[in-house]
């Protein structure tokens, strides 16, 4: 049971976006998802105790782990912009280089998460979206230009072209 958990911890670490239960059963070669459920709950019941700095978060996208909101002020530093997932990330820098954009352009780019990537983002502040008949208008705040230290739109916009040119 130890060694199921220890696996199940490297995964959530690892892996890069939420992962559904299916997936760990897969990674952790276990058949039955009763099983994962109840290592899921022991494993988040040990996360639980004041010493841990990790939780085990639930989202629709999946389980994964984040840094315990008490402690995420002492340590952000490290790992700036982590607390943002990598979909998430993807799809903000689509949304403000293109911004304002159309919330269906966005769909269509990046597939059907990024309704939630979206749903998150403005929850978050980073964006704001505005309904706009059947779609909506999605924008960045002052809060994306203060969390990523750029001055303005257009700063981020530039920066953007200049690093594509350099890569070709």
């Amino acid at each position: 049971m130890d060694e199921k958990k220890a696996k199940l911890e490297a995964a959530l670490f690892l892996s890069e976006n939420p992962l559904k239960r299916k997936d760990i059963a897969d990674v952790l070669n276990l058949g039955s998802i009763g099983y994962v459920d109840m290592l899921i709950q022991e494993y988040e019941e040990m996360l639980e105790d004041t010493h841990r700095g990790l939780e085990l978060v639930k989202t629709n996208a999946g389980y994964e782990l984040k840094v315990k909101k008490n402690h995420l002020e002492d340590v952000s530093h490290l790992a700036p912009h982590q607390d943002l997932n990598d979909g998430q990330l993807r799809t903000l820098s689509i949304i403000a280089y293109n911004s304002p954009v159309e919330q269906k352009h966005i769909i269509d780019v990046r597939g059907n998460r990024a309704y939630q990537h979206v749903k998150e983002l403005v929850k978050r502040g980073f964006i704001r979206k505005e309904k706009d008949g059947r779609t909506a208008i999605l924008d960045t705040t002052d809060f994306f230009l203060d969390y990523f230290e750029i001055d303005s739109i257009n700063e981020f916009k530039n920066q953007q072209e200049k690093e594509m040119q350099e890569t070709f």
